[in-house]
Parts: C-alpha cells; structure tokens; sequence
C-alpha cells in the first residue's frame, strides 16, 4: 500500500530557534518511517519578508544543514528547493484564477501582518497562500504538518482543492494539517507573542546559539511579579511558557517542576533551564559542526531532491493542463 504523502518547509529568513523545532521539525523527523516525506526550503516565500537578499544562500544551506543535523534523512524523505521547480509558480498561477481577492484578504495571517506593519501589505503576502496550496498540491500531499497559526492557510488549500476539482475534474485530494500535540512555544521578551525571529534576537533561543548566549536569554526573559515557580496560564503566563519550555528540553512535567523548585526563586530555575537547553541542543549543534564542513554536500542533498521533486511536479502540472485543455509541449 501506497504511503501517503506529507508535505511542509520553513523559509529561510532568519535564525531556526527553538519554536521551529519544537513546532515542526522534530514532528518531521518523526514521520519519516510512515510518509512520503517532501520537505522544502521555502525560499521563494521568503522573498515576501526579507529586505534584502543578501544572505540568502548561506541562510538556505544553514537551514537544509540544521534539518540534517536534527535528523531529516534524505534516504527517506525528500529535502528540495522550492526555487528549483519552477512548476510551483505556474501551478499557483493557475489556482490563483480560482478564489476571489477577498477571500485572501480575510486571511488571518494576512491580517494580522498588516495591522502589525502597514507596509507589509505586498501582494505576495497576500498571494503566499495561493502559492503554498501550489506547493502542497502539486506533489498531491494530503498531510501538512504544520503549527496551528497556519491551518487557516491550509484551509485555503482544500477549498482550491475543491473548487479545482469541481471546475476541470478530480485531481487533488483535500489536505489535512498535522499538528503535534506539544505546548506553543512563546516569546521570551512577550509571552503573549509566539516565538519569532521578527521580536528580535532576545526574544528566542536560536539551534546555533552558543551556552553563553543562551544563558543570557534566559536569565534576561521576562518573568511575572512574585517568584512561586507554578504553572498557571492565566495568572503566570511568563512562568508557564518557561515551564513549558523545560519540559519540552527534559520530558519532566510541570507538576514534577513544580514540586523540584517548590522552595526556590526564578533565579536558580532560570539557571537550570540554561543548562537543560545548553544539554538538549548540544548534540544537534555537533552535528551542524560536522555538517557545515561540507556545503557543497549540502548543495548536493538539495539538488538532488530537487530533481525528484521536479519530477513530481512536472507531472501533475502536466495533468493539470490536460484537464484545463491547454495545449502542453
């Protein structure tokens, strides 16, 4: 029996912290055995956001070697660049025919990055959900591990799905979102924002950070009055994301947390998170070490998928046509 097929990406914009691995990458590595994996190094979507491009290679190889580093096997899934399939753009050319502009503009993530910065209203960030169901589609994926701040995105994606398949006939299955079910991983300076690199580099604990620097963060995150280590969302909402966070890095509950520094201060809580951060991203951190040695390996990995991908995609859009009734040579 035919696996079925999962896809997701991250873009390569920035710093992969901690709200990254614990939100999707670590559910990647986990599905390998039981998918079709297609992971993807979104770097088109990035375009959206970056102010400038500058780094971007480097960025995308730093990227592809963290996955590797985490444990992304690319024997068993798919690691490509989004860039090198040039069907990504024309099959989201076609879906873009098929929702109207206000459906993108009630868009949430949309919204949300508008209020946030008026300037930011480019319609490629009102279009990115247009070229996200191409990206999931296109390989007919009909699972999207994914934190839940994206379902709304994905349900764009089943309803082109549906609206396509109504127009022309039955292509595309209508994706489900994956989501694993691990606490949100918030901002350190604002616990009320979820972790990003777009609050600034205080604000989240980087993969390649070093002990010092995650020391820092920690130590300098914000706490709520008072200093009764107790998870309570609603009254201590600082204090919770950070419990969150050392269970996250040691599989020791709140309750077992609670109970360990029942008589002590945020102080000496906070220094033992730094070390059980420092301890579960020390091996990751090793691994990039070794990795990063030999980018043109990495360069390799991706092209490599690429090709696979490709191939993929060329032959849906292929079926795409024949089902609109363009002429395909």
């Amino acid at each position: 029996m035919a696996k079925e097929t999962a896809l997701s990406g991250i873009r390569p914009t920035g710093e992969l912290h901690l709200g990254n691995y614990f939100g999707a990458l670590r559910q990647w590595v986990s599905i390998q055995e039981k998918y079709d994996c297609h992971f993807m190094v979104a770097d088109l979507h990035s375009l959206t956001t970056l102010e400038t491009t500058k780094n971007i290679k480097e960025k995308t190889l730093e990227l592809a070697g963290l996955w590797l580093a985490s444990g992304l096997n690319p024997k068993k899934s798919t690691i490509f660049l989004q860039s090198a399939i040039p069907e990504h753009g024309e099959l989201g050319s076609i879906f873009s025919t098929l929702l109207p502009v206000s459906m993108l503009e009630l868009n949430p993530t949309y919204k949300e990055m508008v209020s946030e910065n008026p300037k930011a209203g480019s319609f490629g960030i009102m279009n990115y959900p247009v070229l996200q169901a191409a990206d999931i589609l296109i390989y007919k994926a009909s699972r999207v591990p994914i934190g839940k701040d994206q379902d709304p995105h994905i349900e764009i994606t089943r309803e082109i799905a549906r609206r396509f398949n109504r127009r022309f006939g039955n292509i595309f299955p209508e994706p489900r979102s994956m989501f694993d079910e691990v606490p949100k991983i918030y901002s350190l300076s604002s616990p009320q924002k979820k972790m990003s690199k777009s609050h600034g580099p205080d604000s989240y604990i980087a993969l390649l950070d070093s002990p010092d620097k995650i020391r820092r963060k920690i130590k300098s995150s914000v706490t709520d009055s008072g200093s009764e280590i107790k998870y309570d969302e609603l009254n201590k909402p600082a204090i919770s994301h950070l419990l969150d966070i050392f269970y996250l890095v040691s599989d020791k509950s709140a309750k077992e947390l609670e109970k360990k520094y029942k008589n002590s201060g945020y102080a000496e809580f906070k220094k033992d998170l730094a070390e059980a951060i420092i301890k579960h991203l020390t091996p990751i951190q090793k691994k990039y070490a070794e990795i990063s040695k030999n980018p043109k390996a990495i360069e390799k990995i991706l092209k490599d998928g690429s090709e696979r991908a490709r191939a993929v995609a060329q032959k849906t859009t292929r079926e795409v046509k024949s089902k609109i009734g363009l002429l395909d040579f």
